[in-house]
């Protein structure tokens, strides 16, 4: 046992114990803490320029301050300089996020452009952000279809549409696995499953239109039934309906969904078409036609505008035929 004298605090508290005053030690752990920060940013850092010397033929520097990005999908052109003055300063709004997306074919005069957000961890340095976001749009064909990566989802999907693209193999799978969905290119038609044995079928690559041709089809039906001529001009705009994986994702959970469904919640036209000729969602509906307060006027659009006169006299035409089936 070592002597009374040769006792020290360490022995105690081990080896970390700090020596100094409160103050001291505090700043001693904020400077290491800083420390600790730069030398996670250098090792991200290194990261970043391994990826980008590791993939030279897809990845290549205009100059120091941009970076394009050469994806299965399209091509990218990000803003570094954006990023790394953010880096620098962090109250620098001038984000990276913002990228230039321009077809695979090659770059274009006037591209779209998309806000890209990469999902971060508690406490990754800046430049391992910076690695996700160029791995992402290197493996475009896989990240694209990610819930937070919507935009970049949707100006793909400006750029190409539903004709076939360097979006096709993927789209096809994605849709395939989702909602047993199948492309007919010869047709131009993209037909999947709904709820209660129903089928749609949109029809796309139609020139004299705004949007999508949609149909239906009920159990033990070997006909399509036309629901929309033109879903952009035949409906009220609602967002469930306003692009096609919204419209897809929307028309997979009905007619089952629309039970329960108010003027709010889906397209009150679209409403009214299904349940025109589905009795289930008439009965449901029937109540709320019959009651004093309602009115065909005061339906509102999902902007909270209400629909047009033309509109309204679609939905009084509409809820005349859903009584009647309600009470068939």
């Amino acid at each position: 046992m070592a002597p009374m004298e040769d006792f020290h605090l360490g022995m105690l508290f081990g080896d970390e114990m700090k020596e100094g005053t409160l103050q001291e030690i505090f700043r001693r752990d904020m400077y290491d803490n800083m420390l600790n920060v730069a030398r996670s940013a250098r090792r991200a850092a290194h990261l970043v320029m391994d990826i980008i010397e590791e993939n030279e033929g897809r990845i290549q520097l205009e100059n120091a301050k941009s970076l394009l990005i050469i994806g299965r999908l399209g091509i990218y052109r990000v803003d570094i300089g954006s990023f790394m003055a953010k880096f620098v300063n962090p109250f620098d709004y001038n984000s990276f996020d913002v990228v230039e997306v321009h077809p695979k074919g090659g770059l274009v005069k006037e591209p779209k452009t998309a806000c890209v957000q990469v999902q971060p961890q508690k406490d990754m340095p800046a430049y391992d952000l910076l690695a996700g976001y160029i791995l992402g749009l290197l493996n475009d064909e896989v990240t694209w279809l990610q819930p937070n990566l919507s935009p970049l989802r949707n100006t793909l999907f400006q750029i190409y549409g539903l004709a076939r693209s360097p979006l096709t193999e993927s789209l096809e799978g994605h849709f395939a696995d989702k909602v047993e969905g199948e492309f007919d290119y010869s047709n131009d038609t993209f037909t999947f499953e709904g709820t209660n044995g129903w089928s749609w079928r949109l029809h796309f690559g139609q020139p004299l239109t705004e949007g999508y041709k949609l149909e239906y089809q009920k159990p033990r039906q070997t006909w399509w039934n036309t629901l929309f001529e033109d879903h952009e001009k035949d409906s009220t705009g609602h967002y469930t309906l306003s692009n096609f994986f919204d419209m897809v994702e929307h028309l997979s959970a009905c007619p089952g969904r629309l039970k329960t469904a108010t003027d709010w919640n889906t397209d009150p036209i679209f409403l009214r078409k299904v349940a025109s000729d589905y009795p289930p969602v008439a009965k449901a509906m029937a109540g709320r036609l019959t009651d004093d307060d309602y009115s065909a006027d005061e339906i509102y659009s999902f902007y909270d505008e209400p629909i047009s006169e033309d509109q309204a006299e679609t939905v009084r035409h509409l809820d005349q035929l859903i009584l009647q089936r309600a009470s068939a």
